[in-house]
């Protein structure tokens, strides 16, 4: 049964119990009780200049200021084995969507059971956005890993080895589960598994290897026809616009790696995924297309702090500032590049008819570099900046589409 509540309403309830929290003594520590209540929340404030200039089309711009995400939650430890995690609130100004909603429960000190909003795989897509390296994802979180999604996980850690295996659904935002929307068509009829095994190596005193991969098969029903699109460098603007597939798919099955090295304040991060899409027979006649992604990054910090590890996630981690500006510091400053690719082009040339060609005319070749910057001067607080140009080359023969974007972020999360 859907939970309908309007924006305002479901804001007004998390903002009360929020602060229901922060009046109980102690409750951030609730040394008294066995129950431990941590009141979280995070803004995002974003500034996004992007054009995009198709050959013969004249540029096409846009510039805008928005609040990317105004969220609140609450972790709630009710045992050493029991932990409730909720959070949610306003997104793009005026959605209003559930991030993370889980109920995790500690089986032994190395087996954890989870069920909620969760995400499962993908190393840059398991960080959370309040350590994120970079304001997107790119291409390869757009269309390859997924989103919070309704989940039963299990994870288990064996040394420096996790291993997580999820059967998913939709996401809370497209079951009817939200604050104030309805059921998507066809979002109860999507079915996925996920299994993903990483783990890390210590190299001397300050070098750590991660090595990961993770398979995927989903099943999108016959309901709704799914196609793959993204953003290219910014969630703003029109998936699909510049780089989509069209709707063709009923399901598809993905194989990925993963990699990072860290060495003192220097260190690298790569990500590649094989996507071969199910064409639906609802769709226009062809093949089963397969589409490839990722992304690789480099980074160093100026005042020499390394990355930490999660090794119970099998995460890269960010430490606390050092040298915090209250304290005379300067706080710590990333410097970054990063490269991204994706290749749709199969799309269009396994489709036999001429509507199939049509529908894929954006199934096209991505590359972007992006040149980035953040600057933590307290713990809490970010300042990121990114300088992306980004080409398309359709899938048809029409020139190339070039994209430029310079992106800003003010975050603050407790």
């Amino acid at each position: 049964m859907a939970i309908r509540l309007t924006s305002r309403q479901a804001f007004a309830v998390l903002a009360a119990l929020t602060g229901v929290v922060l009046l109980v003594p102690d409750a951030r520590a609730a040394e008294s009780s066995s129950i431990q209540l941590r009141p979280k929340g995070r803004l995002l404030v974003d500034s996004v200049s992007q054009v995009a200039s198709p050959a013969g089309a004249g540029e096409v711009r846009i510039d805008l200021v928005r609040v990317r995400q105004a969220f609140l939650g609450l972790d709630a430890r009710i045992s050493d084995r029991l932990l409730i995690k909720l959070e949610g609130g306003a997104s793009n100004n005026d959605a209003f969507v559930w991030d993370e909603v889980a109920v995790e429960y500690r089986v032994s000190p190395n087996v954890l059971f989870a069920a909620g909003n969760l995400k499962a795989a993908g190393l840059e897509n398991l960080t959370s956005t309040r350590t994120l390296s970079f304001l997107e994802r790119g291409p390869y979180g757009d269309f390859v890993t997924d989103p919070f999604t309704s989940s039963i996980q299990v994870r288990v850690n064996t040394g420096a080895v996790v291993a997580t295996l999820a059967a998913q659904g939709d996401t809370f935002n497209n079951l009817g589960l939200d604050f104030d929307g309805a059921a998507t068509a066809g979002a109860r009829d999507r079915r996925a598994v996920t299994a993903r095994l990483a783990g890390s190596l210590q190299m001397g005193d300050t070098s750590r290897l991660h090595l990961g991969g993770w398979v995927r098969s989903r099943d999108f029903g016959d309901q709704a026809l799914r196609g793959y699109a993204a953003r290219p460098g910014t969630s703003a603007g029109r998936s699909g616009e510049w780089l989509g597939s069209g709707s063709f798919s009923r399901g598809d099955s993905s194989a990925a790696l993963e990699f990072a090295w860290m060495s003192g304040p220097f260190w690298l991060q790569a990500e590649a995924a094989r996507l071969r899409a199910e064409r639906s027979p609802r769709a226009a006649a062809g093949g089963d297309p397969v589409l490839v992604a990722g992304y690789v990054f480099a980074g160093w910090n100026l005042m020499g702090e390394g990355r930490g590890y999660d090794a119970q996630r099998g995460l890269v981690a960010v430490p606390r500032v050092r040298s915090p500006l209250s304290k005379g510091g300067l706080g710590s400053l990333d410097l970054l590049a990063r490269y991204d690719f994706a290749d749709l082009t199969d799309v269009r040339a396994s489709a036999s008819t001429d509507a199939g060609r049509l529908s894929a005319r954006r199934a096209g070749d991505y590359r972007g570099m992006t040149l980035g910057a953040v600057w933590r001067p307290e713990p809490g607080f970010r300042f990121v900046l990114n300088l992306s140009e980004a080409r398309v080359e359709p899938a048809t023969p029409q020139p190339d589409v070039r994209i430029r974007l310079l992106q800003l972020r003010a975050q603050y999360e407790f």
